[in-house]
């Protein structure tokens, strides 16, 4: 149970993390997830926490560098072969190579082949951490392109040199020319084993599909585990499991035009799932330097309390010799991104600021063996802190520079524009489907609900709720008042529907004086009717029961009659007098008050939202739907049928009216192309994940 707790904590962690971003983008996403680790390394579990090597690099990395290579460009990585070459492997290796004897000078007590394993682990970078930095900045296209390239490869580089510098540290022995040998067997066998395996995958992929297995909850899973496959077998077989698993993904990439051939509700479903595990996983790593940060900071404490400042000093050489080579490599032109003459220098300091060190760097530290020959492994937690202070450098010293050389990122289209033609749209399509729409009432507006619901995510204001809401529930008593004054329901039954209104709009309502001007309105109201019609009619029941009386005696008194006949008129009269006084309740009177709130419930549904129709803007647009919202639901406790094959009439019907305001605005050159475009991709969306729903329904 302990590691179910500790796995779920790091996840909670990681979406909280992911959840305060938005509202601070400034700050990368990445010290959000380190800060929320430090914070969760508090909690006694996780005291000493320590992730076993192996499980890291199988769980976590497999499938991050699977979904990398699926997402490559197959065509631009042919064209740039040798830029992906330069980069990824001759300038890693000459990293490694320079930063091995460089952690040895200065620090002479780590052995030479850790020396070399330090510098192996702060070698590869991390495209997806960059991306995080420079959202909001127009990144030089050519040098955001080396760096997708470059992180695909040097990632294996990085942990084939790893490997070889710990097999030399554990074994004491290294010859150069069987070190070249293991490199190009690892490295290439990787690959092989991968493109391979890749191919099977695909086919065995490709046949589930043809046979009818294409259920999400089939080829998903199967995907998933295809990644964790192939790189226990890789391994398995002594080859780089990191590589397998990116020529696999690659091989994924190159056979998209077979993988479509599924079901559109299929690939979304796959592509949603990849996106969240991925994102959850990117985060997870960052969760985890910040949970062992702390131990790694005590245990250094308390083992080499005097050496901290040379190790932040190594630390932080590592980061400016890297970013120093970085700069050159590129400067002239040996990363073969053949920039132009003018645009030289800035690609050069933007591709070396760029090195951004993140997953695989802190996976290959975490990936150190946890003891050698029954004691703890040397150096083990010194090797991670250096790690993770040239982790936050290479993250920090970007996200301070990078803003003064890149200028923002100019979009397509603007966000706040699609947003606000987004709900224009909705407002368009909605207002035609409840003028033009034959269908039930209800049946609409729970339409109308739904399509507003999807065009737009933003918090109602409170005040505006506030006023429609009491405009919505004047629109209710002045339908009441209508109903009482012509008769379609008692005077009685009225007062008390609005003294229920007060109620509710008391706990709605923080004015005390809305409810008090609804309730005075409505007793003037009352008594002002109840004036008019006495002018008109004359005497009240009980005056016209009197003298209904009264008539009927003077009628037995003016024929002669007997005893007998004058016990029984008096026993009628009397009983009209108690009905009159006393009515007993019964199941009619019950009957009749239940259709009498029926009554009331429609005419007042369809006046309000009549009201609100006519109200609606793209201003106020969430507001209204809030309050929509609410009548709509009140209302289907009340009515519970609904016509399916008449809303699902209706959503066509609505997309329609999109597609026609798209089109029409396109047409009076009021959109852009590329904001028409977008819209046009968000309502066929909405579309196919509509008839997919109804299909998945029948």
């Amino acid at each position: 149970m302990n590691v179910f707790y500790a796995v779920l904590l790091l996840v909670l962690a990681t979406i909280v993390a992911n959840t305060i971003y938005p509202y601070f983008p400034l700050i990368p996403q990445a010290f959000y997830q380190i800060f929320a680790g430090a914070i969760l390394s508090l909690v006694p579990l996780y005291h000493h926490f320590v992730l076993e090597p192996e499980v890291f690099m199988l769980l976590i990395i497999a499938p991050l560098m699977f979904y990398d290579g699926r997402n490559a460009d197959g065509k631009e990585l042919r064209r740039n072969v040798g830029s992906v070459l330069s980069m990824a492997v001759i300038l890693a290796v000459l990293t490694v190579i320079l930063m091995g004897y460089l952690s040895h000078a200065m620090i002479a007590s780590i052995p030479l082949a850790l020396a070399f394993a330090l510098a192996a682990i702060v070698t590869p970078t991390d495209a997806v951490a960059v991306s995080s930095i420079t959202t909001n900045m127009a990144v030089p296209e050519r040098v955001m392109g080396m760096l997708e390239r470059e992180s695909l490869f040097n990632d294996a580089s990085g942990l084939v040199a790893f490997n070889l510098a710990l097999a030399a540290f554990t074994t004491g022995h290294f010859s150069v020319g069987d070190g070249i040998k293991h490199f190009l067997v690892v490295f290439l066998g990787g690959l092989l084993i991968g493109l391979i395996l890749g191919i099977v995958a695909v086919w065995a992929r490709v046949y589930l599909v043809q046979s009818g297995k294409d259920s999400a909850s089939v080829i998903v899973p199967y995907d998933v585990l295809v990644p964790f496959l192939i790189y226990l077998a890789a391994e398995h077989a002594e080859l780089s499991g990191i590589l397998a698993v990116v020529a696999a993904g690659l091989i994924y990439s190159a056979s998209n035009n077979q993988l479509r051939l599924s079901s559109t509700q299929l690939q979304l479903v796959s592509r949603s799932t990849w996106s969240i595990i991925t994102s959850v996983l990117n985060g997870f790593v960052f969760v985890l330097l910040g949970v062992s940060l702390p131990t790694v900071w005590v245990n250094i404490q308390q083992d080499h309390n005097k050496s901290l400042p040379t190790y932040l000093l190594l630390a932080v050489t590592l980061y400016l010799v890297m970013l120093a080579l970085r700069y050159l490599w590129i400067r002239f032109d040996w990363a073969l991104i053949h920039s132009e003459k003018a645009n030289l220098r800035k690609n050069a300091l933007v591709g070396a600021l760029s090195g951004v060190h993140g997953t695989i760097t802190l996976a290959m530290a975490f990936s150190l063996p946890l003891t050698f020959n029954g004691a703890s492994f040397p150096f083990r937690n010194t090797m991670i802190f250096i790690a993770a202070v040239v982790i936050i450098l290479s993250l920090l010293v970007p996200t301070v520079v990078l803003p003064f050389v890149l200028p923002n990122k100019t979009l397509p289209v603007d966000p706040a524009t699609a947003l606000k033609e987004r709900k224009a749209l909705v407002a368009y399509a909605t207002d035609r489907l409840a003028q033009e729409s034959t269908a039930e009432p209800a049946t609409t507006q729970a339409v109308i609900e739904i399509l507003n619901s999807q065009a737009t995510n933003q918090r109602p204001d409170k005040k505006k709720m506030q006023t429609i809401l009491n405009q919505a529930t004047q629109v209710e008593v002045e339908t009441v008042q209508a109903f009482a004054d012509d008769g379609t329901i008692p005077q009685s039954f009225a007062a008390r529907y609005v003294r229920l209104l007060v109620i509710k709009s008391q706990m709605n309502s923080n004015n005390p004086f809305v409810n008090i001007s609804i309730w005075v309105r409505f007793v003037w109201h009352r008594v002002a009717h109840a004036l008019t019609h006495r002018a008109i009619h004359g005497l009240t029941r009980n005056r016209r029961r009197d003298k209904r009386i009264a008539q009927q005696r003077q009628q037995l008194q003016q024929r002669p009659h007997t005893a007998e006949q004058q016990a029984a008129q008096e026993r009628r009269i009397a009983l009209q007098k108690e009905r009159g006084q006393r009515r007993p309740r019964n199941q009619r009177i019950d009957q009749q008050r239940r259709e009498n709130f029926y009554k009331i419930e429609a005419g007042v549904y369809a006046n309000v939202i009549d009201f609100l129709t006519k109200i609606a803007s793209v201003d106020n647009q969430t507001e209204v739907n809030t309050v929509r919202n609410y009548y709509n639901a009140r209302h289907r406790r009340m009515n519970t049928k609904q016509d399916d094959s008449q809303q699902n009439e209706l959503f066509i019907q609505a997309f329609q009216f999109e597609y026609t305001y798209v089109r029409e605005q396109r047409n009076a050159h009021k959109l852009s192309p590329a904001l028409a475009e977008e819209l046009y991709q968000q309502i066929s969306t909405d579309q196919m994940l509509y008839m997919q729903e109804i299909a998945a329904t029948d």
